[in-house]
């Protein structure tokens, strides 16, 4: 009836109907029961908060975002539970005109980018945080809170996606724990809000909060063994990148002289400027991870290496030495180089480079690196063999003839630069093919300048290279040559004395002491070359560190700074050399196909280092542990088993009966008698189950039953066990 009918003779009226907008919208937006419970909003309040808090520590918003999240998502939550039975229209209006002022934002910070995908993500995960944070002041249901862990955890997957270390792991840690019990206690509130099996009259389920939490160890238990099994199937992070080419600064402050080499970690007396080209450190003396060989001369008197402290992070699909510049002049001692000509480079994004010294050959491959910045360091812009591309925040950058790159701002901690090379795939059989031929691809003047050596280099150093090379065929066999010699008679070590004065550091290493680390190792290995005729250059950077499987990115330590050969073969261009480090010529890296590969012995280097004895103590006393768990357990079953065995048939009954009417959602209650739990289930009114009542009845408490008889109960049973597995099919039978 609507405005009034005539039903059985009588006419019935009722108020007409409000069909008016607000009446619609106000019937669009009737709530629900609202959530009672402080402690689901206070474990939901504590998730959104720590995802917020994850996306904002990765450099996401400004002042007023942080205030508003960290302020106003606890302050919305707490106006949602104050006003979680109004209709709250004024609320919803007030957060769709917010709404629709943060996606206007997003959609101008859009309009602002200029060809770098990577510049979307920080917008997007401001506009994420925004959602979460408007939305705090409308969760008055539990279906309200669902949608906010929901929220939450894509920002978790936000600040992973931004996230580049371990650290991370913490945070997903403290969104896990209150986000999982949210949801725990939420199912068992919509379970509590059921009907009881038995109708209204029937006693209670019966809450064991021992078996709850078993479930809840059970199901989080399940997920970390899947989330293993995902990650041990996914590719392996640091492939080739089409898309997004992060880059960043996190300060401005511009290079001295412009296109000059600074190294703050080295301190003022460490980096010399007479050059006109480097500018002075800072004041005070070289920090414990500031590598020596970052300045425009590389003593090899010097001693000492760096310490293990975290200086970058590399992100790329295989390892490579990281280079940052060379040298070509030597004197005995000290190495410099001859041309420091910067040349500035313009562009939109990418930067195109000259490539210097790069060969034209088919055989290359797309290597993409992402450098990301942790310790403040020089301001060489740091990239594998062949850079091609550059993605810098900052215009411009500056390239020297041998290649290197320097910015015109320095590097601080939060750094983070892309470079896109066309790393040749050399192979040492395409190597070994190059053969002498007229011409090598250097000029005269280049030939002279990477063949140069001190007038005073002691003959036995020349007649060394003259053996060692004598009737090798190629470049390639010439290098093999020289470093499987030093690999038989020199070692490699941090702890080596003074270089005596007057000596020449490659004979002194060679001949005499025969224990260096790679400044040593690396130019004897030129210097030998070059005595063959070979052109050769020293070059310094890093090596590709430790690759993290959790984070897929190499982590580079102070101590992986290194010293290596570069040599110039015929066709194949620059090609680098060293007997110390294990980085694989770039045609046979083979590219890791599975993230989790090398998770094993990364976490096992992770772990403190124990006496051998104590290894092999707790070796033994876990083996004994796990042997005695075992038998333990074999002997319990056997006992159990035994003891079903022995216990009337009436009893063994009664417990495959309390199992089936618990799979139906309805455990029995320790003074329900079976006729009770019958009813109970709604089994009442089926005679079968009245007959079976009975032969447990007569069993019991009468003369016994026969095996026909028992057989009926036992079929009754296992029906009602295949039933309550039937997801589709539910209620009293």
């Amino acid at each position: 009836r609507r405005f009034g009918t005539r039903r059985f003779g009588t006419v019935s009226t009722a108020a007409p109907v409000d069909r008016s907008v607000m009446a619609r919208v106000r019937a669009a937006n009737v709530r629900g029961a609202g959530e009672r419970s402080v402690v689901v909003r206070l474990l939901v309040l504590v998730s959104s908060l720590v995802a917020a808090h994850a996306v904002l520590d990765q450099g996401a918003g400004g002042t007023l975002l942080r205030v508003g999240v960290y302020v106003g998502i606890p302050a919305g939550h707490l106006f949602s539970h104050l006003t979680r039975e109004r209709t709250g229209l004024l609320t919803k209006a007030a957060i769709a005109v917010a709404m629709l002022m943060a996606v206007t934002q997003f959609v101008q910070a859009l309009t602002g980018i200029q060809g770098d995908a990577s510049a979307v993500q920080m917008p997007l995960a401001e506009l994420f945080l925004w959602t979460l944070l408007l939305h705090s002041w409308d969760v008055p249901t539990r279906r309200d809170l669902s949608f906010s862990l929901v929220a939450s955890l894509v920002l978790v997957g936000v600040a992973g996606t931004l996230s580049v270390s371990l650290g991370f792991a913490v945070t997903l840690l403290a969104w896990m724990l209150p986000a999982f019990s949210a949801l725990v206690l939420m199912h068992r509130s919509e379970l509590s809000d059921l009907p009881t099996p038995g109708g209204p009259g029937a006693p209670a389920p019966v809450r064991r909060p021992g078996r709850a939490l078993a479930s809840a160890a059970g199901v989080l238990g399940l997920i970390l063994v899947m989330a293993a099994v995902v990650f041990s199937l996914l590719p392996a992070a640091g492939g080739v990148r089409t898309f997004t080419f992060p880059m960043q600064l996190s300060g401005n402050a511009a290079v001295p002289v412009p296109g000059g080499l600074v190294n703050p970690s080295l301190g003022a007396n460490a980096t010399p400027a007479g050059d006109g080209l480097t500018a002075p450190g800072t004041p005070g003396g070289r920090a414990t991870f500031g590598y020596f060989g970052f300045a425009t001369e590389l003593d090899t008197g010097v001693r000492g290496r760096p310490d293990d402290s975290l200086v970058m992070r590399v992100r790329a699909a295989a390892p490579d030495f990281w280079r940052g510049q060379s040298f070509d002049a030597y004197d005995g001692r000290t190495w410099t180089s001859t041309d420091n000509r910067p040349l500035p480079q313009r562009g939109s994004m990418p930067i195109d480079l000259p490539g210097f010294g790069a060969v034209d050959t088919p055989d290359t491959e797309r290597f993409v690196q992402t450098y990301y910045v942790v310790r403040p360091g020089p301001n060489i812009i740091f990239a594998a063999s062949s850079p091609a591309q550059l993605y810098f925040p900052d215009d411009p950058v500056y390239v020297l003839p041998d290649g290197a790159m320097r910015s015109g701002v320095l590097l601080d901690k939060g750094a983070i630069y892309t470079v896109v090379s066309n790393r040749p795939r050399h192979t040492a059989e395409k190597l070994q093919a190059v053969r002498f031929g007229p011409s090598d691809g250097l000029f005269r003047s280049q030939r002279q300048r990477y063949t140069q050596l001190p007038a005073a280099l002691p003959q036995r150093v020349r007649d060394l290279a003259a053996q060692l090379t004598e009737g090798m065929p190629s470049t390639f066999d010439k290098v093999r040559s020289i470093e499987n010699w030093l690999g038989a008679n020199v070692a490699y070590s941090l702890d080596i004395p003074e270089l005596p004065e007057g000596v020449d550091a490659v004979d002194h290493f060679l001949f005499d002491e025969k224990v260096g680390f790679c400044e040593q190792i690396g130019s004897s290995l030129v210097v030998l070359l070059r005595a063959a005729g070979v052109p050769a250059r020293l070059t310094v950077g890093y090596t590709s560190g430790t690759r993290n499987p959790l984070t897929g990115l190499y982590e580079v330590k102070a101590s992986d700074a290194h010293a290596w050969a570069e040599v110039w073969i015929p066709t194949a261009g620059w090609v680098s050399f060293d007997p110390t480090a294990e980085v694989p010529l770039a045609g046979e890296t083979a590219t890791r196909r599975r993230a989790a590969e090398g998770s094993l012995s990364f976490l096992s280097g992770k772990l403190p280092a124990l006496p051998d004895g104590l290894v092999a103590g707790l070796q033994i006393t876990a083996a004994a542990l796990g042997a005695l768990t075992v038998a333990a357990g074999a002997v319990w079953l056997l006992r159990r088993r035994q003891a079903h065995a022995a216990a009337p048939w009436v009893d063994r009954w009664m417990v495959s009966f309390e199992r089936a009417g618990a799979r139906r959602g309805r455990p029995r209650a320790p003074t329900e008698s079976a006729r009770a739990y019958v009813d109970a289930l709604g089994l009442g009114e089926d005679p079968r189950w009245l007959e079976v009542v009975d032969i447990v009845e007569r069993e019991a408490f009468g003369g016994g039953v026969g095996p026909p008889e028992r057989e009926v109960a036992e079929r009754a049973v296992g029906e009602l066990k295949r039933r309550a597995q039937e997801p589709a099919r539910s209620g009293a039978r």
